[in-house]
């Protein structure tokens, strides 16, 4: 996956650089196996005591990349949604703290990369949501879980129903990022606290961040819920809406959803 993936080893600090610009960094399959490799790397040297996320040039990640979702609309559909869910789950599961610096857009599944790290830094530019229903599809239940337990049922709601992008001062406000710096003190400040880091106790700091982990998690759904929620995902990405948000979004056009 050449040059995709921008891999930076600074002492006990590895900085991971989502690079297609062009797309906004949008997510692949290619792309995030990159990411699962080097977190499964990083996650085997003790000697890595932080991880920093970001996006080449204008963008954090705009999502899974439209031109990718496979047969939207049928039986195969949603294979994306497993692929972010493994990365992200992945990226909660590594063993030391990472770090999102956020700027520009993330959106729908960059979005809940930003929110599977541990901390979030962003830009005064920055606007991240969750806009699947402009796409008349639909995201994990997975995702969503992170979502609301990050910005609470009101603003999961207002993200996922209105399908808007939430300003930095927005996402500060519900707790979608940590700080808010201008794009000019982004580098720095994320920097500084990553020196901070990785000079605490490494099994303090890694117990930390599993046990928050847990305590958010909860009890796992009942049966009856997880079975609820795939028939509704599968009515969702089998419908004529699935198949015509993106190509809508190909053809730069406004989509024309049915409810069907």
């Amino acid at each position: 996956m050449p040059d995709e993936l921008i891999v930076d080893r600074d002492g006990p600090v590895v900085r991971l650089t989502l690079n297609r610009p062009r797309q906004r960094n949008a997510l692949t399959p290619e792309l995030i196996d990159g990411l699962l490799d080097e977190l499964e790397r990083i996650d085997a040297d003790e000697t890595v005591r932080a991880v920093v996320v970001t996006g080449a040039e204008g963008a954090f990640c705009a999502g899974f990349d439209i031109t990718r979702i496979e047969s939207p609309g049928g039986t195969g559909a949603g294979a994306e949604r497993d692929l972010v869910e493994v990365l992200c789950s992945r990226v909660r599961a590594v063993r030391c703290p990472v770090v999102a610096k956020v700027h520009g857009v993330a959106s729908g599944a960059g979005c809940d990369l930003a929110l599977s790290c541990d901390v979030r830094f962003a830009s005064t530019e920055a606007r991240l949501g969750m806009p699947p229903a402009r796409l008349g599809i639909l995201y994990s239940h997975q995702g969503m879980a992170r979502l609301v337990g990050v910005v609470g049922q009101a603003a999961a709601k207002e993200l996922l129903l209105g399908a808007e992008l939430f300003d930095a001062e927005r996402a500060l406000a519900c707790g979608m990022v940590s700080r808010v710096v201008p794009p000019e003190l982004l580098d720095r400040e994320t920097d500084r606290f990553v020196e901070r880091l990785v000079a605490n106790a490494p099994l303090s700091v890694a117990a930390s961040k599993l046990i928050v982990n847990l305590i958010v998690d909860g009890a796992p759904l009942p049966e009856a819920s997880l079975a609820a929620i795939e028939e509704a995902a599968t009515r969702v990405w089998r419908s004529d809406d699935s198949k015509e948000g993106p190509v809508a979004f190909r053809e730069r056009r406004e989509p024309r959803f049915t409810g069907r």
